[in-house]
């Protein structure tokens, strides 16, 4: 049995190895047809590599790239060959590549899609890999031919027969019967045509790619509306990777699987998402490129949200694209900055839509509770709360030198439109909450410092969230930070600005002239607190302790170490090849798309 899950494993691979391959590229023969052509329009996740050896090619010119071949690192590869060399070796004996040579060998497009089966009453999911070997096609053959070898050595069974004039190989598992209580594991098929290889977990599915292997016209993923929108959104033609999911198929597939036959339950289900508007995002995809002009990556993000079939929830979500620049308060000094417009109006009315819709007026009953001690008129959650809030939110974080695990300071600014008003209504809101904050004077402005209860520990992890939080209202902006220091460092007169700062002008240039949202990142402190958190075994014991609180009461198992932290050069062969980056956001009639990037840099 583990040797039968070894060779599944290993055919999967196969096909996932050939989208994250970094080894040499070589001429194709062309595909058939693009594997969205391929693919029916039951396809719920698509994920595809446009030219296997032509992005090969852009991650190692990309500086992701040209850092993993810096001579600096030349030990730790080294030390990384050694660790995998067994699993090369052996890899070399059973099916005639070593682990290079796997990478090597797909050459074109590659694609990995989920698709729905056709049984209404039983819902099930398909894997399916459509890889083109090009010139490797014969060595790809001999590869999987050996795999079917190593199966049948550890009991599972294998089957051929003839299909559109090529063998097609099914292997099936020795648990296939199951055991009465959990599925039987699905089979592993396999064929090809021509350069084409054609990888499933499903006979039927992959007898169905291959009748197609030269497009089935409208009837497949690529030719539906919501695909050819959402390429159309990322720039998918021109794209190295792009990857796609269709959320409306998506949900009618969790919700046939989760009332497991029960037509009810389905129905209930398929009414609370209408009524909660989730049935809106009709898809998400998205679009990856390396090394492209001033980029040295470049990503794309569509959410596929019709504004004419926005309801309840999707609602909240209003950002319309404005001239959107830092505020005057925003530090130069700052690691990272985020900004968004959000119209606050627009989402109260939403709320109180949403609230109606499953209990007429709540809203109302509860601002009749909020009445302070001494009477008085209730409470408004539109006027008194809403109403004196802007348009735009703002989130700006740096680290306090030395750069540890807590260092980080973090501040939301939230834009107000009546300051005056808003001071009110929070200390309405502190009389409500009988809460008592310790107020200081700073700079000609109360702060407000709330302490917060130690929180319990989780699993033997403590929580990280620790107080006081300070809020305050200044410079017609609500202010909230766990890390007064950042706050008082805005409050102080002199800032030099942010959009005065030489790294925010070059990024800022890559924006258009509105948007719903943006984002500048100076890499280099966020990693050298990654880096030193992994030289130092930090890390380990970081994720150690985020699994011993996602699994309580169970054992925590080993993690495998094929990265030595001794092995790792000093920090700052990792900083030169740090580049500025950023991201845009822009919110039409069609949905929302959101740009993200990292400049290249000349000479790293």
């Amino acid at each position: 049995m583990p040797k039968a899950k070894g060779a599944i494993l290993r055919l999967a691979l196969v096909g996932w190895l050939g989208l994250t391959g970094l080894g040499l590229s070589a001429d194709r023969a062309a595909a058939a047809a693009p594997p969205e052509q391929v693919l029916p329009d039951s396809t719920l996740f698509f994920l595809k590599v446009a030219d296997v050896g032509k992005f090969r090619e852009a991650f190692r010119g990309s500086t992701y790239g040209q850092l993993w071949n810096d001579p600096a690192l030349a030990e730790l590869r080294a030390d990384l060959a050694e660790k995998t060399k067994s699993t090369s070796d052996a890899l070399k004996d059973k099916v005639g590549v070593t682990l290079k040579e796997l990478l090597e060998l797909p050459q074109g497009p590659v694609a990995v899609a989920a698709i729905a089966g056709t049984d209404e009453a039983k819902p099930t999911v398909s894997l399916a890999i459509i890889a083109d070997a090009g010139s490797n096609a014969s060595k790809l053959t001999e590869v999987l031919t050996r795999s079917n070898k190593q199966a049948e050595q550890g009991g599972a069974k294998v089957a051929v027969e003839t299909f559109k004039d090529n063998p097609l190989h099914v292997i099936t598992s020795p648990d296939a019967d199951g055991d009465g209580k959990n599925p039987p594991p699905p089979p592993v098929v396999w064929t090809s045509s021509g350069n084409t290889f054609f990888l499933g977990s499903n006979v039927a599915a992959i007898k169905d790619l291959v009748t197609n292997a030269g497009g089935r016209g409208s009837a497949a993923l690529g030719a539906s509306e919501a695909f050819v929108k959402t390429q159309n959104k990322i720039g998918g033609e021109a794209a190295q990777a792009v990857w796609y999911a269709d959320v409306v198929k998506l949900i009618q597939f969790g919700t046939k699987a989760g009332s497991r036959g029960n037509d009810a339950q389905a129905q209930q289900l398929a009414f609370q998402i209408q009524a909660l508007g989730l049935d809106g995002l009709k898809s998400v995809g998205g679009a990856l490129t390396l090394n492209s002009g001033a980029y040295s990556s470049l990503t794309k993000t569509f959410f596929n949200a019709p504004a004419a079939g926005i309801k309840g929830l999707l609602k909240l979500f209003s950002f319309p694209p404005v001239a959107i620049r830092p505020e005057p308060w925003v530090p130069a000094t700052v690691a990272s900055y985020q900004t968004f417009s959000w119209d606050l109006d627009n989402a109260y009315k939403a709320i109180e839509d949403l609230v109606n819709q499953f209990q007429p007026g709540m809203l109302n009953v509860l601002e009749q509770q909020l009445v302070g001690p001494e009477g008085g008129q209730p409470l408004s959650f539109q006027k008194d709360v809403f109403g004196p809030l802007g348009d735009r939110l703002t989130m700006v974080g740096d680290f306090k030198k030395p750069i540890k695990e807590d260092s980080q300071r973090i501040i939301l600014g939230v834009a107000l439109e009546d300051a005056k008003a808003f001071q009110g209504t929070l200390d309405r809101l502190i009389e409500l909450a009988h809460a008592a904050p310790k107020k200081r004077e700073f700079q000609g402005v109360t702060i407000l410092d709330f302490e917060l209860p130690e929180m319990p520990a989780q699993a033997g992890v403590q929580a990280q969230f620790k107080g006081p939080v300070s809020v305050t209202v200044a410079k017609d902006t609500f202010f909230l930070t766990t890390d007064a220091t950042l706050l008082e460092q805005i409050l102080r007169p002199g800032v030099v600005p942010l959009s005065e700062n030489p790294d925010f002008q070059t990024v800022v240039k890559e924006l258009p002239e509105k948007v719903s949202g943006m984002t500048f990142v100076r890499p280099d402190e966020q990693a050298r607190l990654t880096y030193d958190m992994f030289k130092t075994g930090r890390f380990e014991q970081a994720i150690k302790q985020g699994m011993a609180a996602s699994r309580p009461g169970q054992p925590v198992p080993d993690i495998p170490q094929l990265v030595d932290p001794a092995k790792l050069p000093d920090f700052e062969v990792f900083a030169k090849y740090l580049s500025l980056g950023g991201s845009y956001s822009v919110m039409d009639d069609d949905g929302f798309t959101q740009t993200g990037f990292s400049l290249r840099k000349a000479t790293p």
